[in-house]
C-alpha cells in the first residue's frame, strides 16, 4: 500500500513541476536560400544560477522553437566579458551562404560551450569578431 501511495505522489508531484527550469525564447529566424531549413537564434534561461545564452539550432523551416538546447551554437557572454544585448546575452549574426551552409559572427569574448562543424547536412563555419 506504501508504494502505491508513493508512485501516486510522484506522478501528482511530475505534474506540478516542470520538466526543465530553463526556457527559450525567440531572438530571430533566418531561412536558407532553398527555403527547406531555418537557423532559429535564441535566448535560453536555466533560472538565476547561470548565464543566460545565446543558442541556435538548424531545423526544418516549419519546425517549432526547439525547447532543447541548440544543435549548432552555444555561447554566453563569461560573466560579462563580452558585451552583450538588452537581453543579457552576447549577438550572434546570421547569413546563409549556400542552401547548406551558413557563417555565425560573435565576439570573440563570448564564451563559447557549441560550435558544430556540421548538423543534419548543413555545415557552419564561424568567424569571431574583434
Amino acid at each position: 500500500m506504501l508504494t502505491v501511495a508513493a508512485v501516486a505522489l510522484v506522478a501528482v508531484l511530475a505534474q506540478w513541476f516542470p520538466r526543465s527550469m530553463c526556457a527559450n525564447e525567440l531572438v530571430s529566424e533566418i531561412r536558407s536560400p532553398d527555403g527547406e531549413r531555418k537557423v532559429v537564434v535564441f535566448q535560453r534561461d536555466c533560472g538565476a544560477t547561470t548565464d543566460a545564452s545565446i543558442q541556435a539550432s538548424v531545423v526544418a523551416v516549419d519546425a517549432a522553437l526547439p525547447s532543447t538546447c541548440g544543435n549548432l551554437f552555444v555561447a554566453d557572454s563569461d560573466h560579462g566579458k563580452a558585451p552583450v544585448t538588452g537581453s543579457g546575452t552576447p549577438q550572434v549574426q546570421i547569413a546563409w551562404t549556400s542552401p547548406r551552409e551558413v557563417v555565425l559572427r560573435y565576439d570573440a569574448r563570448a564564451r563559447v560551450f557549441k560550435s558544430a562543424d556540421c548538423v543534419d547536412d548543413v555545415r557552419a563555419s564561424y568567424v569571431e569578431l574583434q
